[in-house]
């Protein structure tokens, strides 16, 4: 037995007043005048003894009761089952990812968990909590009980290292705050969650019944001559059949199929879709298992205008004009001695095609063109081409060397270069590359194509794409190499709108729209329930709109210009979240893991929980109090 305020015990001192008092006897008695005495020895004998014995309990019972009061006041109690100490304080990490909507005994892991948390506190204990997403730094209970109740499902989770960075950032300046980590700790590439389990001070896994789940994972268009062709991946570890899957534009149903899983864990499906019409998509499947936010997925089609491509030069263009077929592009060439070069004002790329030399309204029409966002591709003559290297060095630092005779291979490709985007599948090292018999010196950053030299071959500086050499046939049979298509197909795709559905929030995306505003407007991001302006950056002929941290939530969004709806966008969430795989914690001492929030808490508190004793004290002086009256009364 142990006592908060052991001062108090002093005060058994004061415990020798009542025996001084006893043992001086110091009370008087009087004189009362008796008739008879014929009894008197004898009463006087057994009065003395009983006198006696009655003083002695009487003393017995107030020293018990003085002493029984001053072990009261001095709080006694028993000491804690363990040896720690309690806590000073609590840092709890709730993890509100999307994989916490898995179900488990009682609702989905993260209901439950708040609804502990809620339970196990009082409204007056003063702790921190953080999310993925949102911090309260030491608050009660009762400030964030609705921001509890009201917590949503997030895309991002915080990684060990984070969790542990922002816990330490928490409990500064306190001595003994502890981590009390919740999450059901998904099993996530280069997370370290055994240093968690070594740095916090309670691990807490949920896990859910069931870890079958049913998800949509991608999404693509393909165009199978004049029809467009919707593709959906999806995957789920239920071997079932019959699940159904519905494409909406808007509310219209314009596809279902059913999936059948029975055998295969990945099924591909395929929905045909109308040409030449706007489509706000969603996909979705019946999903009664598992997670939720993946089970839909959204999509857009917009109709753009082609892109236009220009070529200014004599030399021989045959090539591009079976590239930039007139169904997919607006194709056009002339002189550069035409007067109709201010056609510059309307088309996205210009190929300057072995042009000798330059004009100085030229130059400064291209110059315009490229300032403005416009995209320039230069094929050198194999004639001196002074004029173009001076335009070329004071325009845009771009530095062209010695016409070479030197017969070289093409043998590297950039595969992470914009141009390859969906072009390999892989890396191919047995591809037959075609030969170079004279190029230029270029410089070597920035390169897209390398000879085996590792010279340049074509590079990309801003919105400038070079060649090292004439692509006649004469010099190269680069016309004749499958490359040739992909590089000046998607050159002209930089500017403009990708065949791109959808996009993938919390990922930088890039996203130029073909459209022309005022210096002064801005363009706006709209859906249901969301609005935001984006970052942009107007160009002459689109406006190129960045977004990252917004939006946050899945939707088609209306891209807006003075309020009017001019393109729509898409955006998903990330589905790496939808493989229900689980981290171990093998090594983790089994005091700091548990597998319930309530469970941990109760057990806490029973192990640093004291037993106070100063009640059973106050009974017990009472009792000897009533004992002291007694013997008063009645003996």
């Amino acid at each position: 037995m142990l006592f908060k305020y052991p001062s108090v015990l002093y005060s058994f001192l004061v415990l020798l007043i009542p025996i001084i008092i006893h043992l001086f006897k110091l009370r008087k008695f009087q004189q009362t005048a008796f008739t008879n005495v014929l009894f008197l020895e004898k009463i006087k004998i057994q009065s003395r003894k009983s006198s006696r014995l009655k003083k002695w309990l009487v003393l017995l019972s107030r020293l018990a009761v003085f002493s029984l009061l001053i072990l009261a006041f001095a709080f006694p109690y028993l000491p804690a089952k363990s040896k720690a100490e309690a806590p000073d304080s609590y840092i709890i990490y709730l993890d509100n990812s999307f994989s916490m909507q898995a179900k488990g005994t009682n609702g989905s892991l993260l209901e439950k968990a708040t609804q502990d948390i809620l339970t196990q506190f009082e409204e007056t204990t003063v702790f921190s909590l953080f999310t993925n997403t949102e911090t309260y730094k030491d608050v009660q209970l009762s400030e964030i009980q609705n921001e509890l109740l009201d917590i949503d499902y997030v895309e991002e989770q915080l990684s060990p290292e984070q969790i542990l960075l922002k816990s330490k950032k928490l409990s500064k300046h306190k001595n003994a705050a502890a981590l009390i980590a919740i999450s059901d700790f998904q099993e996530k590439k280069g997370y370290d969650f055994e240093l968690l389990s070594k740095k916090a001070n309670q691990i807490i896994q949920l896990k859910p019944q069931n870890t079958d789940n049913t998800a949509i994972d991608s999404l693509w268009i393909s165009t199978s001559g004049e029809q467009k062709v919707l593709h959906i991946s999806t995957s789920s570890s239920l071997k079932s059949k019959n699940i159904a899957l519905s494409v909406f534009n808007k509310e219209k149903l314009i596809g279902k199929v059913s999936l059948d899983f029975s055998e295969n864990s990945e099924v591909i499906s395929e929905i045909p879709l109308q040409n030449n019409i706007t489509i706000e998509g969603l996909v979705s499947i019946e999903n009664t298992e598992g997670l939720h936010f993946d089970d839909r997925r959204f999509f857009s089609i917009n109709q753009t205008e082609k892109p236009k491509v220009l070529v200014i030069g004599n030399a021989f263009f045959n090539f591009l004009q079976k590239i930039y077929t007139s169904k997919e592009f607006e194709f056009s060439s002339i002189k550069p001695t035409s007067n109709s070069i201010e056609d510059l004002n309307t088309v996205d790329l210009v190929i300057l095609n072995e042009n000798d030399t330059l004009s100085d309204y030229l130059k400064q029409q291209i110059v315009a063109f490229t300032k403005s966002g416009g995209l320039l591709c230069i094929i050198p003559s194999s004639k001196p081409i002074q004029s173009l290297q001076a335009f070329l060095k004071e325009n845009y630092n771009i530095t062209i060397g010695d016409y070479i005779k030197s017969p070289k291979k093409l043998t590297q490709i950039n595969f992470q270069h914009q141009l390859f985007n969906n072009v390999f599948t892989r890396e191919i090292l047995n591809f037959q590359y075609p030969t170079v018999k004279k190029s230029y010196a270029l410089d070597s950053k920035n390169w897209i194509l390398n000879l085996e030299d590792n010279t340049p071959f074509l590079i990309q500086k801003n919105n400038v794409f070079l060649f090292a050499s004439p692509l006649n046939e004469e010099i190269t049979n680069f016309k004749k190499s499958p490359l040739i298509v992909p590089v000046f197909y998607n050159m002209t795709q930089q500017n403009s709108i990708l065949d791109k559905i959808s996009y993938t929030i919390g990922e930088k995306n890039e996203i130029n729209i073909n459209t022309s505003i005022g210096q002064d407007d801005v363009l706006s991001m709209k859906s249901i329930n969301n609005e935001f302006i984006p970052l942009q950056q107007v160009f002459k002929n689109y406006v190129k709109i960045a977004t990252h941290e917004f939006p946050y939530k899945a939707g088609n969004y209306k891209v807006t210009a003075n309020n009017s709806p001019i393109y729509t966008v898409s955006y998903n969430y990330n589905t790496k979240e939808s493989k229900l795989d689980y981290a171990t914690f093998a090594n983790a001492n089994p005091n700091k893991y548990s597998n319930s929030v309530s469970d941990y808490f109760n057990s806490s508190k029973a192990s640093f929980k004291t037993t106070d004793l100063w009640k059973w004290f106050l009974i017990f002086a009472l009792l000897f109090l009533i004992i002291e009256i007694i013997l008063l009364k009645y003996l």
